[in-house]
């Protein structure tokens, strides 16, 4: 039974050891592609500087005042391209376009019997049901939507 034991435990040292050197391998393995993505990013750094610097030296005000002289026939800016306000044509009248489109979804207007508070209206407080509903007012209107004769509770 002892001779069994030591086989065993002989075994699981063997397999302990086994699984030690594949996670250093492994480890080793990863180490060496994060120095390969290190060297690779340092590489596209250089070459994001190198096209920076190009950049500039291509876009240099100077160089691109020569190009220009010599490839475009550009004239210089005076006094007789420029206009004046009053030279422009004057604006087509379009008409009040808020007052079509409100004219075009206007409801009809209620019949005059149809004014006062009912079950399904709610009663305005102290006879507000003259006053023009209009968004410049500035009057408060109050809606009471209990009856006077319902207590509270």
């Amino acid at each position: 039974m002892i001779r069994l034991l030591n086989l065993i435990a002989v075994l699981g040292l063997v397999a302990a050891a086994g699984y030690a050197y594949s996670i250093k391998y492994d480890t080793l393995y990863q180490a060496g592609q994060v120095s390969k993505l290190k060297t690779g990013l340092h590489k596209e750094r250089q070459a994001i500087a190198v096209l920076r610097a190009e950049w500039q030296l291509l876009t240099r005000p100077d160089r691109l005042q020569a190009a220009v002289e010599r490839h475009l026939a550009l004239e210089p800016i005076g006094t007789d391209h420029l206009g004046r306000v009053a030279d422009l044509p004057a604006r087509p009248d379009r008409g009040d376009e808020i007052g079509r489109l409100l004219a075009a979804t206007a409801t009809p207007q209620d019949a005059p019997g149809k004014d006062k508070p009912g079950k399904d209206r709610p009663r305005l407080a102290k006879g507000l049901a003259d006053e023009p509903r209009t968004t410049g007012s500035t009057t408060i209107r109050t809606v009471i939507t209990r009856s006077p004769t319902t207590a509270s509770r």
